[in-house]
């Protein structure tokens, strides 16, 4: 039954896409994309105030606020019981890593006062509060599993001897929910400050170079602090989507600004979404970076970060043994297995994230908080009457065994919403890649008889490893071909 509602669904929604005569952003406009500067949200509230009203009210305003560090009214950005109970919990910062398994944190506790930077308000919420590189007593805080669970021994105090390279907005080594009295156990452990690791992603024209200038400046001692962020907005707004406005917004016309909607190139309309929706391995261009700063419209993913790798029939934190994604952020790599699963051409694989979502309305809209119809009504605009039974395959976990730390093994990935591979195998559940489809490429001066020098990539990296000079295989073990 799946596979014949999907095969009659394609010719129903390639309807559903909006069809393109011309190129789209024209040179023009590819170029402001990529040189303008960024005016801001309130620039464009000026003309834009009914569309500028309901994004003030979504969910992309609350990738980060300001905290009451930056003045008091900004308290109410903290939890309310995390106010209340905040003496109860391990306010330590984070300050930086000894090694791999092993982390410094203040001996320090710090007072919600302290919060400069609240990170999350929806599912989870993270503060940070400012450090300027100098010596301080700490504890240390251990890991057993790969980062996923930080522990802090409060046994004993050793000295830290400082790093300017750590200056900034420094995460505090706790996990709040916004339920009362609930918070994630297994603590945090992320020693990189808030500008290094993570900004590009929580801000809209976060600019990197600045930052960079100013930390050196900073570490040169021509600097007092780093407490300044270098963004147009502390939230997720429109030149994000958009592109910068400072061309449009001195002389308003449709053809200096981008519509994503719009854009005619597959890549780079995902990609409008995918610079966040996604999990890197590492910023190619900046260490320490987890984000892909400095992107505007019209590059690619490649141009700034690699992927977080699949883990093609073993599994790993990240991803299932069939490349479903395990972690936020990665509706892009779940999305982008549409091409292999059902080719180049499919519909699920030439579709962007908001020609289902309403961007201006995430967390507000109705009758769903973030498509533009329900759920039902969007499945069925191309599946018809199956179009509930089509929805299951948005949860990864359904009809799969459990996994857990160290236990990697097996396809189960995230549950619904936050899966979006759009494959059913025969029993109807979500599946990603077969074994026949997996794709390696072989490591440089690797022997292609052993399974180790042979790296997991993904289908739609093939050309960029094959033009590095490295040999690409498909199918389940290449070092047995």
């Amino acid at each position: 039954m799946y596979r014949s509602v999907l095969a009659a669904a394609t010719t129903l929604i390639m309807a559903a896409l909006p069809a393109f005569a011309t190129e789209y952003p024209d040179q023009k406009q590819a170029e402001i994309a990529k040189t303008a500067k960024f005016a801001g949200g309130n620039t464009c509230k000026m003309c834009h105030s009914g569309i500028h009203g309901d994004w003030e009210k979504t969910r992309h305003t609350m990738k980060a606020r300001k905290g009451p560090a930056m003045g008091k009214e900004f308290m109410s950005n903290i939890y309310s019981w995390v106010q209340r109970d905040w003496d109860k919990h391990d306010m330590h910062m984070v300050l930086d890593t000894k090694d791999k398994t092993t982390n410094y944190v203040t001996v320090q506790k710090y007072k919600p006062e302290d919060v400069g930077i609240v990170v999350g308000q929806v599912r989870k919420q993270r503060y940070a509060v400012y450090y300027d590189g100098a010596p301080m007593d700490a504890y240390l805080q251990t890991t057993k599993d790969g980062g996923i669970s930080w522990t802090i021994d409060k046994s004993q105090v050793v000295k830290y001897a400082g790093n300017k390279d750590r200056a900034g907005w420094k995460f505090l080594a706790v996990v709040m929910k916004p339920k009362d009295g609930t918070f994630y156990k297994e603590g945090y452990g992320e020693y990189y400050s808030w500008q290094e690791r993570c900004i590009g992603c929580h801000t809209t024209g976060f600019d990197v170079k600045a930052w960079n200038a100013a930390k050196a400046d900073f570490k040169a001692g021509k600097r007092a602090d780093l407490k300044e962020i270098f963004v147009s907005d502390i939230a997720i707004s429109c030149e994000a989507c958009h592109g910068p406005g400072s061309v449009h917004a001195k002389s308003p016309s449709k053809t200096n600004i981008i519509n994503p909607a719009k854009i005619t190139n597959v890549e780079t309309r995902k990609m409008v979404c995918e610079q966040c929706h996604t999990r890197t391995a590492k910023n190619i261009n900046h260490k320490g970076a987890n984000d892909l700063r400095g992107y505007r419209i019209g590059d690619q993913y490649m141009d700034h970060a690699d992927y977080v790798r699949p883990a093609w029939g073993k599994g790993s934190r990240n991803v299932s043994a069939d490349g479903k994604g395990r972690r936020d952020h990665q509706m892009d790599m779940d999305m982008r297995l549409s091409e292999t699963i059902k080719g180049k051409h499919s519909v699920h694989a030439q579709m962007a994230c908001f020609d289902c979502h309403d961007s201006h309305k995430i967390g507000i809209g109705s009758p769903s908080k973030v498509l533009k119809k329900s759920k039902v009504e969007t499945c069925a605009a191309c599946h018809k009457g199956q179009a509930e039974a089509v929805l299951k395959v948005l949860d990864g976990r359904n009809g799969w065994p459990k996994y857990k730390y160290g236990e990697w093994g097996g396809e189960g990935a995230r549950p619904a919403p936050r899966s979006h591979v759009f494959n059913f195998d025969e029993q109807g559940r979500s599946y990603g890649l077969k074994p026949s489809q997996y794709i390696w490429a072989l490591k440089k001066d690797g022997d292609a008889k052993k399974e180790a020098d042979w790296a997991a990539i993904w289908p739609w990296e093939k050309a960029a490893f094959e033009k590095k000079g490295m040999t690409v295989k498909v199918g389940a073990k290449p070092w047995e071909m």
